[in-house]
């Protein structure tokens, strides 16, 4: 509050939080400390600013001392509530009184409910984008009554005149201006649903002060990238793996004050938030400086547990990630942030069912980094579309780096697994013909779709590559929901569907096979 300035907005805040606790709670709001001050109320002139709530009789006496504490409590149990009264009175009995109870709390859970579902359904939209989109409305209904007037003008044409018609009509030219307009309004509607993740990250602050206080360590929490917007959707479903990323990094990342003044670091800890767009996709940085993923360690109880086995070969990023498998811990101790197994395969089931994936990245004694990368929107996505034994299937374009043609002089002989030679460099691919377990021959030229996945390039054979393809994603059907393969479909232009696939889970599944083969 600030008294002295006239443009200030003055607010009564009933509260058990200390002066430093709310400061701390307002730091994302106001950058400059100096724009709000805290005062307590009892400091505060009763003015019109200042609007209070008539005060209660009983709390009047008190704070005047002519009662207690416990002589209010006392006298204000002694009263009755409406239906122990009326019960009393003989004017309802107790049964109808338990039923109206519990009406009462259904109608009270429903509107908790409604009155969530409202907040959440709410978003600010920028008035600009408004203006923008209803600009391309009226475009688009011009353009309509365009093609609308050629197609009056075709039916009433004789058969013989039809083709000099058509070219003058300019259908082409009518056609590549809705497929503008309509790619434009695709743009501008996902971009009203396109949030800064400024929100979600701020968050976290008064977590990692909770953290703190309750681990006894000092951790401050930075954050860059906040103005990067994500389609707020995905936002929604954010929090939750956020906040037990960010509980495991303060908890099993950041050493104790003593620990870090013997490794020669600053006794106050950093967890670093960041986001950043990076083609359609939006990655997300969880990093500290803390001890780093004991590799050791992690394999060791992976071992205990039978996830491995002792001739197991893994890569550091593959060890890594199996603190994501569901039950895995480090922890010693079962305490209330950590040590219970949970958490950290919630987080992976999350943002894959937001059809993103985690990475990790770790430097012992250094810090541990986690990438979460998920989609720009879960409406729409660019996709390469291919086929399989004249099935449809779509790639997301964004991790497609090339497609090149699968010939038998391509194909590496001398190691026996599936190595394609591409311009001198050894690439490993996976048959998606075999993968599916399609019957029949393959062409004999195939196409491989070469990506990028989490630092390696994998190639995906499939029968032909088709082309682009602005793909509207549609959930799949039950059935379809336990195949991991699948993130959705879509519907093509003659109406046949086409399967999303999921290039990260296919390697998953892929290399696991080759596990089990070993």
């Amino acid at each position: 509050m600030v008294p002295e300035m006239s443009s200030a907005i003055e607010l009564l805040l009933k509260t058990e939080l200390t002066r430093e606790e709310i400061e701390d709670l307002l730091e994302f709001l106001v950058k400059d400390q100096a724009l709000f001050d805290v005062t307590p109320a009892a400091n505060l002139p009763v003015s019109p600013i200042n609007p209070l709530v008539t005060p209660k009789i009983g709390k009047i006496l008190l704070e005047k001392g002519e009662i207690t504490q416990e002589q209010l409590e006392k006298s204000l149990s002694k009263q009755k509530r409406i239906g122990e009264h009326l019960v009393d009175e003989g004017l309802i009995s107790r049964e109808k009184l338990d039923e109206a109870l519990k009406d009462q709390n259904r109608q009270r859970v429903k509107i908790e409910a409604l009155k969530k579902s409202d907040i959440s359904a709410n978003i600010k939209v920028n008035a600009g984008k408004l203006d923008k989109l209803f600009d391309l409305i009226g475009e688009l209904v011009t353009v309509q009554e365009r093609l609308s007037q050629a197609s009056s003008v075709i039916r009433k044409t004789r058969p013989e005149n039809l083709g000099r018609v058509i070219g003058e009509l300019d259908l082409e030219a009518i056609s590549e201006e809705i497929s503008m307009l309509t790619n434009s309004l695709r743009d501008n509607a996902l971009s009203v649903r396109m949030l800064p993740i400024e929100s979600t990250f701020s968050k976290f602050r008064r977590l990692i002060h909770d953290l703190s206080a309750e681990l006894h360590k000092s951790i401050e929490l930075s954050m860059s990238g906040t103005e990067t917007e994500i389609d707020k959707t995905v936002i929604d479903k954010l929090d939750e793996p956020l906040m037990h990323i960010i509980r495991n990094c303060a908890d099993h990342g950041i050493e104790s004050p003593e620990d870090r003044r013997k490794a020669g670091k600053p006794v106050k800890g950093n967890i670093h938030l960041s986001a950043e767009h990076d083609a359609g996709n939006v990655v997300i940085h969880i990093r500290d400086d803390g001890a780093g993923l004991n590799r050791k360690r992690i394999f060791e109880i992976a071992l205990q547990r039978g996830m491995i086995t002792e001739d197991t070969v893994l890569t550091d990023g593959q060890v890594y990630n199996l603190i994501f498998e569901p039950g895995f811990s480090t922890a010693k101790n079962v305490t209330s942030i950590s040590g219970r197994g949970v958490g950290m395969d919630v987080v992976k089931k999350t943002i894959e069912g937001l059809g993103g994936h985690v990475n990790v990245l770790s430097t012992e004694g250094k810090g541990t980094q986690i990438d979460i990368t998920l989609p720009l929107t879960l409406a729409i996505i660019d996709g390469l579309l291919v086929s399989i034994a004249h099935q449809s299937f779509v790639f997301p374009l964004n991790v497609v780096n090339e497609c090149v043609e699968l010939r038998r002089n391509t194909i590496d002989q001398s190691t026996g697994g599936n190595l394609a030679n591409v311009r001198g460099a050894l690439i490993p691919y996976i048959r998606l013909r075999d993968l599916f377990e399609f019957s029949g021959e393959a062409p004999e030229i195939e196409q491989i779709v070469i990506s990028s996945l989490n630092g390696r390039v994998i190639g995906f054979v499939v029968d032909e590559v088709i082309g682009g393809h602005k793909t509207v994603i549609k959930p799949v059907g039950k059935m379809y929901k336990a195949v991991p393969e699948f993130s959705g479909a879509s519907i093509l232009g003659d109406g046949s569907i086409a399967i999303i696939v999921d290039p990260f889970r296919i390697l998953k599944i892929a290399e696991a096979a080759e596990a089990l083969k070993n």
